[in-house]
């Protein structure tokens, strides 16, 4: 059975690379740099899925654990003289004994608690950044790039732009991330998440070591979050303004506006994030708003649109594309 998911969602994957591949390759500069920031996104709204979503534990820090990967990433590159694929792995591996460090303190707590202990983890990254400056460049940051594409890659595609290089460079990575999380849902290890999720007591009695199981999310949900931000800091520049809290925020939108329990939801939730600014400009182009107003329209429309989805369709987007689903007899 477990090899059956596994073809199922390795052809899922596929589809999903060649799709964004077409649409990278059809798609403006502009807009491939957006469709590479939906990449990112979906990989760190796929961490809170997992977190959240499948396990029921709350965090407001996805993006200080972003943060940890974005940091390991450019010393890594800077200072070791690695590449950017080298590195991107190491920052995941980074992240996951953050995660495993966060994980033993999330373990004893729950609700509101556990929510309010990864916000102010998200708070205390930028001030680490600051008060040690000649690590990790204070408020200036590091300055880190995907560099140029390979030769083999220009000569079978033709010519590569720098935005186009970062989606095809982010791809491979997205496309891992999304084969991982489609087999831990339909794994035995993702049923011991709903588990938890659901009852903790009543999966105690099933024989399911509750404390373990969270400290375990905890690591696998970090090191998407990890992974989310190498890639996020490999476009330019890695520091406090790149991971404010606002990204831990954006984040925990997307994956409610798509859907939370849904990994369809979480890049729906993200393209949604990235595209609405654009979108809202569009519509508004012809208005006359003050600049109090447009500026701060996007964030008042995105605040609207999560107070209907929690009160009107819990469920977000994918929720609602599946319960109007044609069902054949």
């Amino acid at each position: 059975m477990f090899k059956h998911f596994q073809k199922g969602n390795a052809i899922k994957s596929l589809i999903f690379f060649a799709l964004i591949f077409y649409f990278g390759k059809v798609f403006d500069p502009y807009n491939q740099g957006q469709l590479s920031v939906v990449l990112i996104y979906f990989i760190g709204i796929l961490s809170i899925t997992l977190l959240t979503g499948l396990s029921g534990q709350i965090s407001l820090g996805q993006g200080a654990l972003m943060a940890v990967g974005g940091y390991t990433c450019a010393l890594v590159v800077l200072n070791l003289g690695l590449s950017y694929w080298q590195s991107i792995i190491i920052s995941a591996v980074v992240s996951l004994i953050a995660g495993w460090l966060l994980g033993i303190t999330a373990a004893r707590l729950s609700g509101p608690y556990l929510a309010g202990t990864t916000l102010v983890i998200a708070l205390a990254i930028p001030s680490l950044a600051t008060r040690f400056e000649s690590v990790f460049g204070g408020d200036v940051g590091l300055s880190v790039d995907f560099g140029n594409p390979p030769e083999w890659l220009s000569g079978a595609i033709g010519e590569i732009g720098y935005e186009q290089w970062q989606l095809f460079a982010i791809l491979p990575f997205a496309t891992i991330a999304l084969f991982l999380a489609l087999n831990i849902f339909k794994s035995r290890t993702g049923r011991s998440w709903r588990a938890v999720r659901d009852h903790e007591i009543a999966a105690s009695l099933t024989g399911i070591n509750v404390q373990r199981v969270k400290i375990f999310t905890f690591v696998v949900a970090s090191g998407f979050a990890g992974l989310a931000g190498a890639m996020y800091g490999l476009r330019g520049i890695v520091g406090p303004s790149v991971y404010p809290v606002s990204l831990s925020l954006a984040l925990l939108t997307g994956a409610i506006l798509g859907g939370l329990r849904s990994i369809a939801g979480a890049f729906f939730g993200a393209a949604l994030v990235v595209f609405l600014p654009d979108l809202i400009d569009k519509i508004t182009g012809g208005w006359e708003l003050a600049p109090q107003v447009g500026d701060y329209l996007p964030a008042m429309v995105s605040g609207i649109l999560l107070i209907l989805t929690v009160v009107l369709n819990p469920a977000g987007i994918a929720g609602a594309l599946h319960h109007h689903k044609p069902r054949h007899k």
